[in-house]
């Protein structure tokens, strides 16, 4: 293969490498509002798509911090669920599981406003779940000088070789 062809070679897949879409596992969030006597749960993966029909369990959790299971069913198929609330309970444990996605959170109804809570942590800000992260600015980076290296040192041979 001719120098010539290898460096358009080179310079097609840098431009498909931009046209790929990020690759990043799924971080999990859940949202909760209380309406009323009841709470509804919106579960759900990055990019606000729902985790439907997924294994849901609801705990109560005493003013001891007891926990004792409530509910267990499923999500619907927009990743909502709706429970009521148990007589003089105000906090609760809420896990959405789906295959090796999950998230566990405790709430508290009493303060009367809802709240998102999200499962990425520090891994997965780093690895690239919400936005761009310090993976995908070094990835890109990487790229870029590998590609210039493997470009100057094919150019370095060629000069060798004339």
């Amino acid at each position: 293969m001719s120098f010539k062809k290898l460096k358009y070679l080179v310079a097609s897949l840098l431009i498909l490498s931009l046209l790929i879409a990020p690759a990043a596992a799924h971080g999990v969030y859940m949202s909760w509002t209380p309406i009323g006597n009841q709470v509804q749960i919106h579960a759900y993966y990055q990019g606000n798509d729902p985790m439907a029909n997924c294994d849901i369990t609801v705990e109560t959790i005493d003013s001891a911090g007891n926990a004792a299971a409530y509910i267990t069913d499923k999500t619907d198929a927009n990743g909502n669920y709706t429970f009521d609330v148990k007589s003089g309970i105000t906090s609760y444990r809420i896990k959405v599981v789906e295959g090796e996605h999950a998230i566990s959170k405790k709430i508290d109804v009493a303060s009367g406003s809802g709240g998102v809570e999200s499962e990425v942590g520090w891994w997965g800000k780093l690895m690239g779940t919400e936005g761009p992260s310090l993976f995908t600015i070094g990835a890109g980076l990487g790229w870029i000088v590998g590609i210039a290296g493997i470009i100057m040192y094919l150019q370095a041979r060629k000069l060798k070789n004339s």
